[in-house]
């Protein structure tokens, strides 16, 4: 065995308790935090001794290890250890990577395979096939990159999302317009659905925001997608039924369901509201003051999502682990850093999170349950972009898979 083998096996691998040492650790420091007493308020001379003191509660909250590290990322991005190439995947898997060339399979040794010029792509269900879209086209792919089947639509599809069960893909046509005599006037975009062989294309629903669709987990087909009102409605595809229809405050950007299929987030720039399988919000989730909501991901198992917030006051960022039930235990931020924070994925088996910071060109492999436990790769853009000239764009992920 290699030496840089065995380091990664031992990044791999938990110390003896130490998920329920890291939850005992938080509940010592929030129970502290509880307990603070309301101090009076401190003239200005006196700010520099606020400013050491906060940098040192900063410091009890962030793990012994990477303390320094913690604090370095959030004055300049990159990560001064990171791996100058991706030569393995943490955490095992395969990786859906979008880019300029087109979309990437990422194997759990490093290896990537280059699908074709597509525009967007999304795993099918255990990772058999790809969908992929190119302007007006919608294509199965393998995972070598080979079609198996197409279908074109007058205007730009978008959204592509295969159902958990493999049999439907849903997916969202841009609007078209009326007449050529009020050609500003449109119909809105159309949620479409097709049988997972390319067959049986119809129209679910007129008049929807250009916001992909989510399939609930579980054997029924049930679909969620926000219409141009910004309300979110749940249908049957397959009988075309209007489960429910659901207000929210802001207009949503992003439809998510937990894994167990009961809770259903419909995020905006401002706010992330949660809703149960009827409809019925069960809480806000506001995004922190001067902050904007980025990324969100729910993990495979449990109701636990992972949030990137951008603070553009300080040019910094954030990815905090919440929980979707109300007042379980607060929030917990796993990763802070200088620039932007981009795209969140959670690994298979629900103990790694991928983070995209593109102000480094770098991407972060951080461990859900130990802050401050991570693993850098720098130079990605130019890794999806091979023989780009000028600078390479930098890549966005798609989907973080089961092996193979």
């Amino acid at each position: 065995m290699t030496e840089q083998r065995l380091r990664e096996r031992l990044e791999r691998t938990e110390a003896p308790d130490e998920m329920a040492a890291e939850e005992r650790g938080w509940r010592v420091v929030h129970a502290a935090f509880e307990e603070r007493l309301p101090l009076p308020r401190r003239r200005r001379r006196l700010r520099p001794a606020l400013a050491a003191a906060a940098l040192a509660v900063l410091a009890l909250a962030v793990p012994a290890t990477g303390a320094d590290d913690w604090l370095r990322d959030l004055v300049r991005p990159g990560r001064d250890d990171a791996r100058p190439a991706l030569s393995s995947i943490p955490g095992g898997g395969r990786l859906l990577v979008r880019s300029d060339a087109g979309p990437w399979i990422v194997s759990a040794d490093g290896s990537k395979r280059l699908l074709g010029s597509y525009d967007d792509a999304v795993w099918s269900p255990h990772g058999l096939f790809v969908a992929a879209t190119r302007q007006r086209e919608l294509v199965a792919l393998d995972p070598r990159g080979r079609v198996r089947w197409s279908l074109a639509r007058p205007t730009a599809i978008s959204g592509a999302r295969w159902s958990p069960s493999g049999f439907r893909i849903a997916y969202v046509t841009a609007p078209a317009a009326v007449s050529k005599v009020r050609p500003h006037v449109s119909t809105g975009a159309s949620l479409r659905v097709v049988a997972g062989d390319g067959t049986g294309d119809r129209r679910i629903a007129a008049g929807v925001a250009a916001v992909p669709p989510a399939w609930r987990p579980g054997a029924e087909h049930v679909l969620a997608y926000a219409d141009r009102a910004g309300r979110v409605r749940v249908v049957a595809p397959d009988t075309g039924r209007l489960l429910w229809t659901a207000a929210v405050r802001d207009r949503p950007r992003r439809l998510l369901w937990s894994g167990d299929g009961e809770r259903l987030l419909a995020v905006a720039d401002g706010s992330i509201r949660v809703l149960d399988a009827s409809g019925r919000t069960l809480r806000d989730v506001a995004a922190p003051a001067g902050t904007t909501t980025g990324a969100v991901a729910f993990a495979g198992r449990g109701r636990r999502f992972a949030v990137v917030r951008r603070r553009l006051s300080a040019r910094q960022s954030e990815i905090a682990v919440l929980q979707a039930e109300r007042a379980v235990r607060p929030e917990r931020r796993v990763f802070a850093g200088a620039g932007e924070l981009t795209d969140v994925a959670w690994s298979p088996d629900d103990r790694w999170l991928l983070v995209g910071w593109p102000s480094a060109d770098q991407w972060l492999f951080v461990r859900s349950g130990a802050p401050g436990k991570l693993i850098a790769f720098s130079g990605v853009a130019r890794q999806f972009s091979p023989g780009a000239s000028g600078r390479a764009a930098s890549p966005r992920v798609a989907g973080w898979c089961c092996p193979r």
